[in-house]
């Protein structure tokens, strides 16, 4: 039977107990020939608000139920999700050919998706209070669960990149151990474009090759040692992510395809059974807060393993295009996709994510070109820039 997350949820205690990997497999109906895996990677927490607890950081993990390679050098990938969105919706949605996942898996990648501290299977510290939200949006959750305003009990942001990178390192080292490979490859989203830059830039030996997909961009500032001042998480309704975030970016016709954006959201809340109980019926999406500073130019000047930037036309083009600028790789090569917004990952123009990070991780080559810019149409057609 199929995991869900709340029975995750509940594997995860059994791990902390354990101070071990938790790990159970299951066919996919959907998938027919790929087995998904859910891991607990142990971890001492930096996070202040459980600093020195051991925890379990949840993996998932994809791969073809024939794989029987003993070889995985250069097959072992790791996805690493943005600021609001785990991993799973992310990067294996099981709606139509939209598993990210699930298709490198097919092509024989052993496949894996982290999630950091306040998303997903891994731990909430401070997150199940609703008094720990932002007092300007504790009415979203007025009478669900909250009856009257309150005070929060945790008064600072979350997390730092600092402790995503260490939980980041965490599992990188656990994945070369099981596969046996010094490197890995490593895909970030958004803001996992900073937490992955970053993490590479410092640990470059560990690292084999690059997708950055709509990084954020570099920040003057040092890196904080603590969360600043603030609460632990914020709120976003359906209707925010979608009216105030998405829609203004959908500009194509067919851009996104009938039924994603349900089972994009069913799969948020399959995630998060708390969030799902608060606010309206349709729940809310809890995210995490954070000190971001960190991710700075001199760091992306670091970056040297072979990188892949893509970034849809209508997702601030020239910021993220800067990031790829400022990129220390030799080989290096920056994807324009037209038609395509933040939420690339969920539209029509989602092949170009698998097909162009496929040839990239394969070869480390778009086209034949290691070092080169194209512009991808909204029929697939790639013309260098």
């Amino acid at each position: 039977m199929k995991s869900t997350p709340w029975s995750l949820r509940t594997a995860m205690s059994a791990a902390l107990v354990s101070i071990a990997v938790a790990a159970c497999a299951t066919m996919l109906p959907n998938d027919g020939a790929l087995v998904t895996t859910d891991h607990f990677v142990p971890h001492v927490s930096t996070v202040p608000a459980n600093a020195g607890q051991r925890v379990a950081l949840y993996v998932r993990q994809k791969l073809r139920a024939d794989h029987q390679r003993t070889d995985m050098h250069g097959r072992v990938v790791l996805f690493v999700h943005g600021a609001t969105v785990p991993s799973v919706p992310d990067f294996d949605l099981e709606h139509g050919d939209y598993s990210w996942m699930a298709f490198l898996a097919r092509e024989g990648y052993n496949t894996y998706a982290m999630d950091l501290t306040g998303y997903g299977g891994s731990p909430r510290p401070m997150m199940d209070d609703p008094c720990n939200i932002d007092p300007r949006q504790q009415k979203i959750v007025g009478g669900r669960p909250l009856k009257t305003s309150c005070e929060a009990h945790y008064p600072h942001q979350l997390t730092t990149i600092r402790t995503d990178w260490d939980e980041m390192d965490a599992v990188v080292d656990y994945l070369r151990r099981v596969n046996g490979v010094d490197k890995i490859n490593i895909i970030g989203w958004s803001a996992g474009g900073p937490r992955v830059g970053g993490y590479v830039a410092q640990h470059p030996e560990k690292i084999e090759r690059v997708v950055l997909y709509a990084p954020s961009p570099t920040i003057n500032g040092p890196v904080p040692d603590r969360p600043g001042a603030g609460f632990p998480m914020s709120l976003q309704t359906r209707d925010d992510m979608e009216r105030l975030r998405w829609d203004p970016d959908v500009r194509c016709p067919g851009q996104v395809e009938p039924g994603v954006r349900d089972a994009v959201w069913k799969a948020i809340m399959q995630w998060d059974r708390v969030g799902a109980s608060w606010g309206p019926d349709v729940g809310v999406m809890r995210g995490r807060t954070a000190t971001n500073f960190g991710w700075t130019r001199a760091l992306a000047e670091k970056v040297e393993p072979p990188t892949l930037v893509i970034v849809g036309e209508f997702d601030r083009l020239a910021e993220r295009h800067t990031v790829y600028e400022q990129l220390g790789a030799r080989d290096k090569v920056f994807l324009d996709v037209a038609c395509a917004s933040h939420f690339m990952v969920w539209e029509k123009q989602h092949k170009v994510l698998h097909t162009a990070s496929l040839e990239w991780l394969q070869k480390g080559i778009v086209r034949d070109v290691k070092r080169g810019e194209f512009r991808v149409s909204d029929t697939g057609r790639y013309t260098a820039k």
